[in-house]
């Protein structure tokens, strides 16, 4: 058997902020032509690691090698010229700039002695590049125009087109439908028969193992496992991930408490426009529904014109025996939604946990027409307590947490209103198996308080472990309607919301 050929190799890297030691003697080595899966908790690591590689950190210690030769990234210019790129889980792309001015944004050829931009050979390479990817993208298209998926393939492209030999991949199925997920799969693996060594950052479970040949987990700033996929099961990885094994959290119990008698929640023949019609469902204090559908389905555009963010073309929404039209009737008869994305949806980024905490609540804390900040950060407190949030401050940016801190915190935001009806949209998308048990937990625990619960989720394990019953929705209706103890496995709700 031939031995592989070492790409990359770190070795005993350090860094510390502040005195605190975030990695301590940290290795990862990766071989040509492998897909590597870095992986780990929040604060484990793994994202230093990383941004010492692309040269946005520098380490206190330690030695990197590529190609076997001894090398100094200490800016990200460094980073690129020895082939290292990193696509982010934020796509950099101009919106409004086309598929070969992104590709070349800042590097475009010249002619008139370096006065204008040579169009003509910019899209030329462009189209070089694309078909050497067997991509059939059209150079002149506007980025805006591009699916999430095709935005993914030009990042690529735009980092190929600087000789990237080495490619790290930051969650990058998080925004993809299911279709566009196998592509993605396929193209990688068109990569890695390229000679391309890829490092890939995922917190979905599946992937690693249908993709990755090596896996690498960290915690606490040191590594605690490589092992190739092949050798490793899921369990294992759970427990090197967190030291111990979560694994029964991920696991359905039929929970005996009584429901309501009266619905929380009532649709009756609610449709809108081509998204969805006809869908009558019925949700009890207590009780957990799963909304089961390929991307595509419906499935969050029911949720959002439940919330009323979207008005439906027919139909009724009633809570509590009475009808809400928009979201400020939603969030009076004691509505709350957490919308699928987070970042731009749920957050302010740019300002605090406490102002993130304080907006929709602010009729909680009003006192002679201001805000009572002393009780706003009690509150605030008492939830990052309980949710377990990690931040050395509630006044910290919320857009320099971790994605399973963030994703607390839009709870955190809403469960100060004990809200009777919660709307979940992808809760633990982006989020690693830690933060994500926190949530499942949670999220029976209000039910079992008596809050009515409504979830959207792509990943089937998540809605097996946490639904009473499963409503599985295709092209926009209602199918099937399903008691969990019913479903044996994920294969069978695969087989079900495909039908």
């Amino acid at each position: 058997m031939v031995e592989p050929q070492t790409m990359l190799e770190m070795r005993g890297i350090e860094k510390q902020f502040n005195g605190n030691p975030v990695l301590k003697k940290a290795a990862f080595s990766l071989h040509k032509g492998e897909v590597h899966a870095l992986m780990g908790g929040n604060g484990a690591g793994k994202s230093t690691l990383m941004k010492i590689l692309t040269g946005v950190y520098t380490s206190d210690g330690g030695q990197i090698e590529i190609d076997g030769q001894h090398v100094t990234i200490d800016k990200p210019k460094a980073a690129q010229d020895l082939g290292v790129a990193m696509i982010f889980q934020e796509f950099s792309l101009v919106p409004t700039l086309s598929v070969a001015q992104n590709i070349f944004l800042n590097r475009e050829p010249r002619r008139a002695g370096g006065l204008l931009i040579d169009d003509a050979e910019l899209i030329r390479r462009a189209q070089v590049i694309l078909a050497e990817l067997g991509e059939h993208i059209d150079p002149n298209m506007p980025v805006a125009k591009l699916s999430v998926g095709m935005c993914q393939i030009v990042e690529i492209a735009k980092a190929l087109s600087k000789n990237a030999r080495i490619l790290i991949m930051d969650e990058p199925t998080s925004s993809l439908s299911e279709a566009e997920v196998v592509r993605l799969f396929n193209f990688v693996r068109k990569l890695k028969s390229n000679g391309i060594s890829i490092i890939y950052i995922s917190h979905r479970m599946s992937e690693i193992f249908s993709l990755c040949d090596r896996v690498t987990v960290m915690r606490d700033g040191e590594n605690v496992l490589t092992e190739s996929c092949k050798h490793l099961t899921m369990e294992g990885l759970i427990d090197a991930m967190l030291g111990n094994s979560v694994g029964a959290s991920m696991h359905w119990q039929a929970r005996d408490h009584a429901l309501g008698k009266v619905p929380a929640l009532e649709l009756r023949k609610l449709s809108r426009g081509t998204y969805f019609s006809d869908i009558n469902l019925q949700l009890y204090p207590g009780e957990i529904v799963g909304l089961a559908g390929l991307m595509g389905s419906g499935r969050t555009e029911i949720m959002e014109t439940v919330f009323g963010l979207y008005a439906a073309s027919e139909g009724e929404i009633v809570v509590d025996g009475q009808r809400v039209q928009n979201t400020a009737q939603a969030v009076v008869a004691g509505m709350a939604l957490v919308p699928e994305n987070r970042r731009t949806q749920g957050l302010v980024l740019s300002h605090s946990v406490l102002d993130n905490f304080t907006l929709p609540n602010l009729t909680l804390f009003k006192r002679w027409g201001k805000v009572n900040l002393a009780s706003a950060l009690s509150a605030v407190n008492a939830l990052i307590k309980n949710l377990s949030i990690k931040t050395d401050s509630p006044r910290k940016v919320v857009g320099l947490l971790s994605g399973g801190n963030q994703q607390k915190v839009v709870l955190a935001k809403w469960l100060a209103r004990a809200p009777r009806v919660l709307l979940l949209d992808e809760p633990t998308i982006g989020v690693d198996i830690g933060a994500k048990s926190d949530i499942v937990q949670l999220v029976r625990q209000l039910a079992s308080q008596g809050a009515a619960i409504l979830i959207v989720s792509s990943e089937f394990e998540e809605l097996l472990a946490m639904s009473d019953r499963l409503v599985v929705l295709n092209k926009g209706r209602v199918t099937r309607v399903i008691d969990r103890q019913d479903i044996d496995s994920e294969e069978m709700l695969h087989r079900a919301v495909q039908a």
